[in-house]
C-alpha cells in the first residue's frame, strides 16, 4: 500500500495575525501574499500536476464589505476593542492585504484540480472561551454561504491556530472533516514546553510522524505531521538542511508505513527568504510528483483523504454518528 501525501495551505493574508502584530510588515507581508505568493505557489503545484487544500478565510475572499455589526462580539484578554476594528470595510483594489478575491477565484479555477476549504470566516479563535458558541455558528454559516454562492462542497475546515472547539456545531453547519493538531513525539501538559519540543525537533532534523485520521463528532479528523515555519525573526536560525530533512524523512516514512504525511504552511510565510523557500518546495514537490508516478506515493487532499477514511470505516461511522 502506498503512503499518501497530504498539504494544506492556511491562506489568510493579515487576517491571520492581525491582532498579535498588526504593523507595516504584516500589511507588505499581506499584499505580497496576494499579489505573488499564491499565484507563484499555485503554479508551482500545478506545474507537479499536485492537488492542495486551500484554506481560505472567509472574510478574504469577499468582493466587498461593509462591515458585521450582525456578528456577536469576542473577548480576548491579548486584544481590545471591535474585532473588525482594523478591517477597511473595502474592496481588492484599494485594500489587497485584506481582500483576494481574485486569488480565490485563481484556484478555485486552476489548471489542475485544488481543494477549496475554510479557515473560519474572520480568523476568530474557536478554542478560546471568548468566542461563543453564537459566534463560532455565524462563521461556519458565512463560510457554508461563501461555498453555495460559487458551488464548491467547502466542508473541510482548519481551525485558527489550531484551536479546536464547537465540533457538533461545525458538524451541524454540514462540514464533513477538519484539521486536528499535529501530531507529536512527545507531549506535556504545557503549551511553551510543547513548542519547544517542537523548535528543537526542527533545528535537529527529526523525523515527522505519520498521522492516520479520526472520526470525532461526527467530522473526521486529520492531524497535522509537519508545519513548515517561516525564515523570519529566531525562525531563521532552524538551518535549511534541517527543514528539508524532515520533509523528506516524512515522505519516505510515510511510504515505508503505508501512512499519511500532512504537510502545512502558511502562503504569506513565503514572503521571507523567498528564493530558499520556494526553492525547498519546488524540490519537495518535485520529489513527490516522481514517487507518485512510480506508484509509490498517492497525493491528495484533505477531502479525499477523509472520504476514503469514511468509505472504508462505513459501518463504524454510521454507528458513531447515529450515538452522536
Amino acid at each position: 500500500m502506498p503512503g499518501t501525501f497530504v498539504l494544506s495551505l492556511d491562506t489568510e493574508l493579515a487576517w491571520g495575525s492581525f491582532d498579535k502584530r498588526l504593523g507595516p510588515e504584516l500589511v507588505r507581508a499581506a499584499e505580497w501574499e496576494n499579489r505573488e505568493g499564491i499565484p507563484r505557489l499555485l503554479e508551482v503545484l500545478c506545474r507537479y500536476r499536485l492537488s492542495a487544500t486551500w484554506a481560505f478565510v472567509g472574510h478574504a475572499t469577499l468582493d466587498h464589505c461593509s462591515g458585521h455589526p450582525e456578528l456577536e462580539p469576542v473577548n480576548y484578554e491579548w486584544y481590545s476593542g471591535d474585532w473588525f476594528q482594523h478591517d477597511p470595510a473595502s474592496e481588492e483594489s484599494r485594500h489587497p492585504e485584506w481582500y483576494a478575491r481574485s486569488c480565490f477565484l485563481k484556484v478555485l479555477r486552476a489548471p489542475y484540480p485544488q481543494e477549496i476549504a475554510f479557515h473560519s470566516f474572520s480568523h476568530v479563535i474557536f478554542g478560546h472561551p471568548g468566542t461563543s458558541r453564537r459566534r463560532a455558528k455565524q462563521e461556519f454559516a458565512k463560510c457554508r454561504e461563501i461555498a453555495q454562492e460559487f458551488g464548491i462542497r467547502g466542508d473541510v475546515f482548519v481551525f485558527p491556530r489550531n484551536r479546536v472547539g464547537f465540533l457538533n456545531e461545525l458538524r451541524e453547519a454540514e462540514f464533513r472533516a477538519y484539521r486536528s493538531p499535529d501530531v507529536a513525539r512527545f507531549r506535556t501538559r504545557h503549551d511553551k514546553i510543547n513548542k519547544a519540543l517542537g523548535v528543537l525537533a526542527d533545528f535537529f532534523g527529526f523525523t515527522p510522524l505519520p498521522v492516520a485520521p479520526h472520526l470525532d463528532h461526527g467530522l473526521v479528523g486529520l492531524p497535522g505531521s509537519l508545519m513548515l515555519r517561516a525564515m523570519d525573526g529566531w525562525r531563521r536560525l532552524i538551518p535549511l538542511r534541517s527543514r528539508r530533512a524532515r520533509i523528506m524523512k516524512g515522505i519516505d516514512r510515510c511510504i515505508r508505513e503505508g501512512a499519511i504525511f500532512h504537510l502545512w504552511l502558511h502562503p504569506i510565510n513565503l514572503y521571507y527568504q523567498q528564493q530558499a523557500i520556494f526553492e525547498l518546495l519546488e524540490e519537495c514537490f518535485y520529489r513527490v510528483s516522481l514517487l507518485r508516478d512510480r506508484g509509490d506515493l498517492c497525493v491528495a487532499t484533505m477531502g479525499e483523504t477523509a472520504q476514503r477514511y469514511r468509505t472504508s470505516h462505513e459501518p463504524a461511522t454510521k454507528m458513531v454518528c447515529a450515538a452522536v
